[in-house]
């Protein structure tokens, strides 16, 4: 079974900061490898019927899984051939460029289909130390192609959404020193007989899948640290910051409580510092409420003292996420307590549009509530503005 995605909200990454970085002098070089070739897609689709007879008829759960894989398959290869000459590859390793990059200019991306010369069974080879890399990132994909966003599905529409486990290896000691698996699906659907046979329709929303993908790969990798001691390693410490022990002692600072409007639900998120509040039906897909906090501190780089100050970086942040920054404005229609300073800016071109308070917290903490719409505000919003409202009235932000 696979477990949705929360990717409703537009990625804005936590805590990403615009950092000094200096002339490539010292590059650090990093071989992305992955499968020799495209692993073939798989489409994962359950009924409503099939969910219930797995529940209720004694042996049926066994019949279902073995007609889930074979439609799997099928409908797989028929989405390979629709996609036949895309390389989704490519498009996630050139995100994993951009990622990286937006760290530090130091990092050095490479990437490489000769799987089996650099990674075995064990861990890596001394092929990628004597190819003069420092870093190894091993991709493998474990679901590549399209699935429902539910348990079963009323409507066979499908998403694409991917799975991919990474690990990486400094090559020196030929040492492991992170692992993990990321997923991320598509924000829109189609019946499955449309979106099997829709190129653009996986195409046009792949670059995002893979933009998510390496921002939680490269995120993961900055925040325990790994990222600074990488650039650590070739002395350009200074353009990554150890963040690590600045979030685990800031995050004891404050608490959140929330009142979820009916039908809303409180849904957990992996780091302290962001809250998700989205509807329990499949509105969740098209709009939803997060409550960030962020840290205006030095080791951050971002140690500001005033929403006009702080505006800038969050304005680069959007714009490395391929935001139309022009859509940037204040927004007049909300109410909200007085000390929020409250902008909104269109994240796609698909009728959606993302709100934005911020306020400041105290000398060194922000809070931003986004309210997000990846389709349809003009009709969303009115419907549920009532709603948004309270839930961002009864909100509690409690500082220690």
């Amino acid at each position: 079974m696979l477990r949705r995605c929360n990717v409703l909200l537009f990625v804005v990454s936590l805590l990403v900061c615009s950092f000094t970085v200096h002339a490539a002098d010292s590059a650090i070089k990093i071989l992305v490898v992955f499968p020799q070739q495209l692993e073939p897609s798989k489409v994962y689709m359950m009924t409503d019927g099939e969910l219930t007879r797995g529940l209720t008829i004694p042996f049926a759960a066994i019949a279902n899984n073995a007609h889930i894989k074979k439609r799997s398959e099928e409908l797989g290869a028929q989405l390979d051939a629709t996609l036949e000459g895309y390389d989704r590859y490519d498009v996630v390793h050139q995100a994993l460029a951009k990622r990286f990059s937006q760290r530090s200019v130091a990092f050095e991306l490479t990437q490489s289909r000769e799987f089996d010369k650099y990674v075995s069974s064990k861990g890596i080879t001394a092929s990628a130390g004597a190819d003069d890399f420092s870093y190894v990132v091993a991709i493998e994909d474990k679901f590549s192609g399209m699935s429902i966003l539910n348990v079963a599905t009323k409507t066979d529409d499908l998403a694409p959404y991917t799975t991919l486990g990474y690990q990486v290896f400094e090559t020196k000691k030929r040492s492991r020193i992170s692992k993990g698996a990321v997923s991320a699906n598509g924000l829109q659907k189609k019946p499955f007989k449309e979106a099997i046979g829709d190129k653009a329709f996986f195409t046009n929303a792949y670059p995002t899948l893979a933009d998510n993908i390496a921002n939680q790969i490269v995120g993961t990798l900055f925040r325990t640290d790994v990222l600074h001691a990488m650039a650590a390693s070739a002395g350009r410490g200074d353009e990554v910051p150890q963040v690590s022990s600045v979030l685990k002692k800031n995050e004891k600072r404050f608490d959140y409580e929330f009142t979820p409007a009916k039908n809303w639900k409180r849904t957990k998120m992996n780091v302290k510092y962001a809250n998700l509040l989205e509807p329990k039906s499949d509105l969740r897909y098209s709009m939803g409420l997060r409550f960030d906090v962020d840290l205006l501190v030095p080791e951050l780089g971002q140690d500001v003292t005033s929403i006009d100050e702080y505006v800038p970086i969050y304005l680069t942040r959007l714009e490395d996420s391929g935001v139309d920054t022009s859509t940037f404005t204040e927004f007049t229609e909300i109410n909200a307590r007085p000390e929020y300073r409250v902008y909104s800016f269109l994240p796609n071109n698909d009728g959606g549009r993302q709100i934005v308070l911020l306020r400041k917290v105290g000398d060194d903490l922000l809070e931003m509530i986004l309210v997000v719409f990846s389709k349809d505000f003009e009709t969303l919003y009115p419907a549920h503005r009532a709603d948004i409202e309270q839930m961002i009235a009864d909100a509690k932000l409690k500082v220690n």
